[in-house]
């Protein structure tokens, strides 16, 4: 389906942007009265991410706090850990398909395993379960942040002198020379043609600052990857993913961006090695 009517009324977007019209959460409600069941999917398998985050918080503490931007509430994970436990087939079809493996290898897992291990196992599910999504863009946007990901694990882990192979996940040709090449660029220039860039931004001190570069490739990716598709789905997928990037960025420039400020800089740190 072409959205001519959408698209042609949405103001412009720059990665400089310090303002929106409209927040993502505004965005996307109105997006959901608009899309088609089958793109409303998409969208929702992107905000996934979100839901992640809850389902680990909620293993981890029931009284968790979740984030509003996750599909499914606190009563609906509840009710599927609940259902894992008791071996009962989960009766809520909607649920992403990985979170069931995923609730049953948690509540039979080492407790001693570390709360990366956990992430990094969710992230590869999920990265998984998009890979298999019939839409290219969402597939081919999964594969690039699974690609940001293993590269700056890899080069992190080869400039503090350890072993990277084990903190890899996900499985395609750029994982897989991550984890066996010995070549200083992992022979990955001709498969992953923003590996120099990555090893670029990888020499940022400036944790932060490293951050803002990762998300200005990936709004470059975003829009090479639609320069061909005015009215589309994955236009809107796209504008979607930009106005999150921006949003990010604005809150950091508020009281409550402190807060957004130490998460991501626990996250680039946590990207090192497991610690």
């Amino acid at each position: 389906m072409k959205y001519y009517y959408l698209i042609s009324g949405l103001p412009d977007l720059s990665f400089e942007d310090t303002q929106t019209a409209f927040s993502v959460e505004n965005f996307t409600q109105q997006l959901y009265e608009i899309l088609t069941k089958s793109d409303k999917k998409l969208v929702q398998d992107l905000f996934l991410r979100y839901d992640n985050e809850n389902l680990l918080a909620f293993l981890r503490d029931e009284n968790a706090v979740f984030n509003a931007k996750g599909t499914f509430s606190q009563e609906t994970i509840a009710d599927l850990v609940q259902e894992i436990k008791e071996q009962k087939a989960p009766r809520n079809k909607k649920l992403p398909p990985y979170f069931n493996p995923f609730i049953s290898d948690f509540l039979t897992g080492d407790e001693a395993l570390s709360s990366l291990f956990w992430e990094d196992h969710l992230a590869t599910l999920y990265y998984d379960y998009l890979g298999l999504s019939k839409n290219a863009f969402i597939r081919n946007w999964a594969t690039l942040n699974l690609n940001i990901h293993n590269v700056l694990i890899a080069l992190n882990c080869r400039r503090n002198g350890v072993a990277h192979a084990s903190y890899i996940v996900g499985n395609n040709e750029v994982t897989q020379n991550l984890r066996t090449s010995n070549a200083r660029d992992f022979e990955l220039p001709e498969i992953f043609k923003q590996f120099d860039q990555m090893r670029h931004i990888d020499e940022e001190a400036n944790l932060i600052e490293k951050e803002y570069k990762i998300d200005r490739l990936r709004w470059a990716w975003i829009e090479e990857e639609n320069v061909f598709k005015y009215f589309t789905i994955e236009r809107v997928i796209g504008y979607l993913l930009q106005l999150q990037m921006i949003e990010r960025w604005m809150l950091l420039h508020e009281d409550s961006g402190r807060q957004i400020f130490k998460e991501i800089v626990n996250n680039l740190k946590n990207i090192k090695y497991g610690n």
